[in-house]
């Protein structure tokens, strides 16, 4: 018999953030072993794979407001009918929770935020409570995306309960894309074949570093197309840094692309020079599709202390060092052995972490909870 598995996440969407991109590919790995019901807000998914429970949304606005509502109303629907229920979001009830940020306590330990400037934030008092509940109450089995983010949550929460850490998993290729292929994809995008194509994927364009990455393209003496990729609202705050291209240089900003495969088949690389990550999704999908990476090294990305520089990907060492972004991109313009050894480094760096990989640690976690329990009587 299948385990019954409810996941709660309040945005179900392969094209959302990192997090809920997550939560929609181990639904999608997790389909052989267990009858799956969404219990969301927004879902963008077909219904005929992944049953649906909506969570109503609040007049107010207000994240916070809507985050304990969220909590309240999941935990009331899943109070039966349900072997194992994970949650992606900061929540008081779950078996299971899936830990891929810093968490709020580690934040504001590192801020070091007066506690009297916390105590007077009911945004800040929700959050704390909320994710107090999650992690540390009895039960509870946290699921942390990396060991930085599992050790940086143990030394604020040292009575964190049984834990492990899984990285996320991506879909690995059968095979690595054609030239004609990568044409045809350049092509279908409105992007000339002959000109180095770079990509940059993110909703939070400030955070992953795209201004970094502009004013390099800027400087390079050669040609250079920008494939932007994420929520288009914040294009407005680059007008100026697009305006220094000169003649040869491009810039086109994508919004949300629902073909991903495609636009990765575009690429000649990946500019992801984040100022904070734990494990980006991006990268790992850039690799497994033979895509050569440029990101920034530890502390600003954790996923940077697993790669070796120049083999693996290209590592700058500050999230602003827009001459260490011209030496990369010119180097993988100029060097076919060093495009080649990236992309051949970061496929075997990716294939580590498959889903079939990850799926097999997240189902011997939910083996080991309890198939029937009492609904839990405190709120």
């Amino acid at each position: 018999m299948k385990t019954e598995l409810a996941i709660l996440t309040r945005n179900f969407s392969k094209i959302g953030g990192g997090a809920e991109s997550l939560a929609v590919s181990l639904a999608t790995a997790m389909l052989g072993e267990c009858n799956i019901t969404v219990i969301s807000q927004d879902f963008d998914q077909s219904p005929a794979v992944f049953k649906h429970i909506q969570v109503p949304k609040l007049a107010v606005r207000s994240r916070w407001i809507n985050q304990l509502w969220f909590s309240w109303y999941t935990k009331r629907v899943t109070r039966q009918g349900f072997d194992v229920v994970h949650s992606y979001e900061n929540v008081t009830h779950g078996d299971v929770q899936t830990v891929s940020v810093k968490t709020v306590h580690a934040s504001l330990k590192q801020k070091g935020m007066r506690s009297w400037r916390i105590a007077l934030s009911p945004r800040l008092l929700a959050y704390l409570w909320l994710e107090k509940k999650r992690l540390c109450t009895a039960g509870h089995h946290s699921v942390f995306v990396s060991q930085f983010v599992h050790d940086e949550t143990l030394e604020v929460m040292p009575t964190l309960p049984a834990s492990s850490v899984v990285p996320p998993g991506v879909d690995i290729p059968a095979r690595q894309f054609t030239l004609l292929e990568k044409t045809a994809a350049r092509e279908a995008l409105g992007f000339i074949p002959s000109i180095m194509t770079v990509g940059f994927v993110g909703h939070d364009f400030k955070k992953k570093g795209l201004g970094t990455l502009l004013k390099a393209a800027a400087q390079l003496p050669f040609d250079i197309q920008i494939m932007v990729i994420g929520n288009p609202t914040q294009a407005d705050q680059y007008t100026d840094l697009v305006a220094l291209f000169g003649p040869g240089k491009t810039c086109r900003f994508m919004g949300v692309v629902s073909d991903m495969p495609n636009a990765y088949a575009a690429m000649d690389c990946l500019a992801h020079p984040t100022t904070q990550d734990v494990f980006p999704m991006v990268l790992l999908e850039a690799m497994a599709k033979h895509v050569p990476v440029i990101t920034t090294a530890e502390p600003y990305n954790n996923m940077g202390s697993l790669l070796v520089d120049h083999s693996d990907a290209i590592l700058l060492p500050t999230p602003d060092d827009v001459q260490g972004m011209v030496a990369a991109l010119s180097e993988i313009f100029l060097s076919t052995n060093l495009r080649l050894t990236l992309a051949d480094n970061g496929f075997q760096f990716a294939r580590k972490y498959s889903w079939d990989v990850a799926k097999s640690k997240y189902y011997e976690i939910y083996r080991r909870i309890p198939k029937k329990k009492k609904p839990p009587d405190d709120i």
